[in-house]
């Protein structure tokens, strides 16, 4: 199947799923060794497939990860310009809640099975203002109750989020 991410005029429309994935008070994030950040685990929606499909698939692809019920906690819509190039991106943001017996757990960090370049990494909630990690409302997301939209606009300069039900420029 092909993900969802196309050029149209000059913006690349992205896709996306990602998991907040969380075990005693530590968030596992990826970092790419060729960029300067770090993420959520997670990748594009395939055209044609729902996005709980897509992040048990991308868990699966990525940690040997089988999930069943993972929370939809954020949809969000980023606007940015990454490597010169405008994205449009929707990414859909789910919690997952590690027990301790898992064998992720066990490990402080360890490579995506899906892409070599790619580091797992345990990262301590109350510590995430020490890193730097896209997208930027995942530092927010360790206070995350209910669902909540977000739209994060870096080109035009303008946001909005659903929890507070305004504008924030």
């Amino acid at each position: 199947m092909k993900d969802v991410s196309v050029m149209i005029d000059d913006f690349k429309f992205n896709f996306r799923v990602g998991a907040l994935i969380e075990n005693k008070g530590r968030y596992l994030l990826e970092k790419n060794k060729n960029d300067d950040f770090y993420n959520m685990p997670g990748g594009r929606v395939h055209a044609g497939e729902n996005t709980l499909n897509a992040i048990k698939r991308e868990l699966k692809e990525e940690l040997g990860l089988y999930v069943d019920n993972p929370k939809l906690i954020k949809v969000s819509e980023q606007f940015f310009v990454l490597a010169n190039t405008k994205y449009h991106e929707l990414n859909f943001v789910y919690y997952i809640k590690l027990k301790n017996s898992n064998q992720l757990t066990k490990k402080d960090n360890f490579i995506n099975l899906d892409n070599q370049n790619e580091t797992m990494v345990w990262i301590d909630k109350n510590s995430l203002n020490n890193y730097k990690i896209l997208p930027e409302f995942i530092y927010t997301l360790k206070d995350e109750k209910n669902i909540s939209h977000l739209i994060f606009d870096k080109i035009n300069n303008e946001s909005y989020d659903s929890r507070y039900n305004y504008k924030m420029s």
